[in-house]
């Protein structure tokens, strides 16, 4: 089969668009994650979502709707315990982490759950996506896209200074703890695509390959979502036409495409020179 011949199959159609939309949303967040300083959370959040995974299955539900479950609450709760604590989210991430994964761990030796269905969150498969799925990654796509161009000001300044940007009466705290419910909501989709090991592929690696050449937000935010549509249907197409795991495919075509910046970065003063 060639591209054309899987396209027109209902479940790799679900794979593209899935991939689209988060290529397009997901990587823009990316973008605050690096520039906050809170690449840290991401981790908690995988480990949080494991916690979740085991209490599901000790409750009878299913281990991704748990796993959901914790990354939200974990999200809407990093925030407020930074500010209260006095500590950066970045620390407090590492609690979140240490504390939810020992706690997971204690489940599945009290409780005798198999932990295997909880670790098999951590690898994701995109063509497994389902209608329910894809509606939930558009609209959350939707919802980014959305507060980025409503906020975009507030965004910017928070970035810049969040301590100026507090002064002349932006609600950084707000916005960000609403950026962080996002970016937790973000994770918790990715498990569905790359799964949670590859989650940089669809979150960071575009922000970072945008960043190395962007000179201001707004060329940020445009370069983040090309190069997350690019690495991620780029990746599937990949996987398809030389039959190899779509997840792997995903991640690799990311960091391709960070590599490639990174080597254009490196020549194009040289070439400039020449001239």
């Amino acid at each position: 089969m060639n591209l054309l011949d899987f396209i027109r199959v209902p479940l790799f159609q679900r794979a593209f668009l899935g991939c689209l939309f988060s290529g397009l949303g997901l990587s823009l967040l990316g973008l605050v994650i690096l520039s906050l300083n809170l690449t840290t959370i991401r981790f908690a959040l995988m480990h949080v979502a494991l916690l979740g995974a085991a209490l599901a299955l000790v409750l009878g539900f299913p281990p991704l709707a748990g796993a959901l479950a914790g990354i939200v609450i974990a999200s809407l709760l990093l925030g407020p315990a930074s500010d209260s604590i006095k500590l950066d989210t970045g620390n407090i991430g590492a609690i979140f982490m240490t504390g939810s994964l020992g706690l997971a761990f204690m489940l599945f030796y009290k409780a005798g759950i198999p932990a295997m269905d909880a670790f098999a969150l951590f690898t994701g498969n995109v063509l497994a996506l389902e209608k329910a799925d894809l509606w939930a990654i558009g609209i959350l796509t939707c919802l980014i896209l959305a507060v980025f161009s409503l906020f975009y000001r507030e965004i910017q300044m928070m970035l810049y200074n969040p301590e100026l940007a507090e002064s002349l009466g932006v609600p950084v705290k707000w916005l960000r703890n609403g950026l962080l419910l996002l970016a937790g909501l973000a994770i918790g989709l990715s498990i569905r695509t790359v799964g949670a090991l590859l989650i940089d592929a669809a979150v960071l690696l575009p922000a970072m390959a945008a960043l190395a050449v962007a000179r201001g937000l707004k060329s940020a935010l445009i370069l983040a979502a090309g190069f997350g549509i690019l690495s991620q249907v780029g990746g599937l197409a990949a996987s398809m036409i030389l039959d190899l795991p779509s997840g792997a495919s995903i991640t690799l075509a990311a960091v391709c495409v960070l590599g490639a910046v990174g080597v254009c970065r490196a020549i194009m003063p040289k070439i400039e020179r020449s001239r």
